[in-house]
């Protein structure tokens, strides 16, 4: 397995995989693009343990996909949302959303060295994301540019599962062994590498979902930018 090589390939399946067919049946899938009225409260009652942090904030959604985050975080007291998502396709959706319409719609990825120029430094007061750490191809890349296009006292939220290997299904498969982060099981993996490009962690739980309507476990991590950093 030339194991470069084939992550550089899957990026590229990566970007062709949602086209406007995909990106619709996406965005019908209840968890993933839509959230049911039960989902969207256990989301909100997991980010009321960061409450405060949202107040007056500028939000970035980092995989945004067709708006399902971006829907939940409306009802909190933002300045702003901005939803960056590397398919234009899903993007396009997201528009089409009445609740949505004030987001700011970005076509980009985060988890590469030249995804740092989409962002000036310190862009945001939290970057957050919703089953996406787990897609990352280069986790630690992403998190330098997050750490990068955030502000000073600014946090990152991550929820995403403790997926396994028998998670991924269909052309999601042969990707498993090319996503660093796409069966890790342990709560400590994210934290670990949030710590590694100088972020410190202020909270690590199972969520709200997965007491309520997830199948897999989901954990929440929120990490802060401090200034001595």
């Amino acid at each position: 397995m030339q194991w470069k090589a084939d992550r550089q390939a899957a990026r590229g399946r990566s970007a062709d995989r949602y086209n406007s067919q995909a990106a619709e049946q996406y965005d019908g899938v209840l968890g993933l693009g839509t959230l049911s009225a039960e989902m969207q409260s256990a989301l909100l009652t997991d980010l009321q343990h960061v409450s405060t942090v949202f107040e007056n904030a500028d939000v970035l959604d980092v995989g945004a996909g067709t708006g399902a985050f971006c829907s939940a975080l409306t009802d909190l007291p933002l300045e702003s949302i901005t939803a960056l998502e590397p398919s234009p396709s899903m993007l396009e959706r997201l528009k089409t959303k009445p609740e949505l319409k004030r987001v700011r719609p970005i076509v980009g990825s985060c988890d590469h060295d030249d995804d740092r120029t989409l962002f000036a430094d310190s862009s945001f007061d939290v970057i957050a994301s919703r089953k996406v750490v787990s897609s990352l191809f280069d986790p630690l890349a992403a998190f330098r540019n997050w750490h990068h296009w955030l502000r000073v006292g600014g946090h990152v939220l991550i929820i995403d599962g403790l997926f396994g290997r028998d998670s991924y299904v269909g052309d999601w498969a042969e990707e498993v062994d090319v996503l660093p982060l796409s069966t890790s099981q342990s709560m400590a993996t994210v934290p670990y590498l949030l710590e590694a490009v100088g972020f410190t962690i202020e909270f690590v739980d199972l969520t709200h979902q997965w007491n309520q309507t997830a199948r897999t476990p989901h954990y929440i991590v929120v990490a802060s930018k401090q200034s001595s950093q």
